[in-house]
């Protein structure tokens, strides 16, 4: 171990007491002392890029693409009245926290223009250097490293997405590495700090499970209790920890 506390990052926001990817989310978020706050984008049919984690939301008569609404349709919908738009949010809490950004993928494929789109309000904000962007996807990852050379990168993981992460995270020139908890073993942590690589293990709920990682060398943990996690990190110097979140 270095020294550096492990990052507390909160899925979603604090999203198991508030509604996730909200404004109340994140605010909670905020007070209970996360260092980084991750939420999901989704590219809308007029251009605004939204807080969701689902492509899809419900409609009276069936499910209703994200990528097929404009904003003003998601929020008159009654499960969409919440829904935030990424430069609100970034407006209201860009100077007091990071963020962590994930690139999804429409219903039908990947959002065309939403790396782009999401460059230019954080760019616009002078918020580039504090704001991680990530993805499952690597041809995603790659449209934004060409956009922007200084972009910072996750790759993420999954039990769906596990292979060669290590090699496809430095071809991609990613900072972190972002695998699930179910395949964040011992051998993953150590080959990913062997190559620079500082793992970020989502979804963590558990103190027991969030304390076996860090002991493993998790450099943070995203988390749905984020204040669960900020008291055990701060009662404890667990875990590495990357130099900034």
């Amino acid at each position: 171990m270095n020294g550096r506390r492990p990052l507390v990052i909160a899925h979603r926001g604090a999203s198991a007491c508030r509604p996730e990817n909200t404004l109340e989310a994140f605010e909670l978020a905020v007070e209970q002392g996360a260092d980084l706050i991750e939420t999901d984008l989704h590219l809308t049919r007029d251009g605004a890029v939204v807080l969701l984690h689902d492509p899809e939301l419900p409609g009276p008569s069936g499910p209703l693409p994200v990528s097929r609404l404009r904003l003003e349709e998601i929020r008159a919908l009654p499960v969409g009245a919440r829904v935030p738009e990424l430069g609100e949010v970034l407006d209201l809490l860009g100077r007091r926290i990071g963020f962590n950004l994930e690139l999804k993928r429409a219903a039908d494929g990947p959002h065309a223009g939403l790396a782009e789109r999401a460059l230019a309000l954080v760019r616009s904000r002078g918020l580039l250097e504090q704001t991680l962007f990530s993805s499952f996807y690597d041809p995603d990852l790659a449209e934004l490293r060409r956009l922007e050379p200084a972009g910072r990168i996750g790759l993420l993981l999954s039990e769906r997405f596990p292979h060669r992460g290590v090699a496809r995270a430095r071809a991609l020139q990613a900072e972190t590495l972002h695998p699930a908890r179910e395949i964040a073993t011992r051998e993953l942590l150590r080959e990913a700090a062997g190559a620079g690589l500082p793992c970020l293990v989502f979804t963590v709920d558990e103190e027991a499970e969030m304390r076996r990682l860090l002991e493993l060398g998790a450099a943070g943990l995203f988390t749905n209790h984020p204040a669960r996690l900020r008291t055990l990190v701060d009662r404890e110097p667990l875990g590495p920890g990357p130099a900034s979140p």
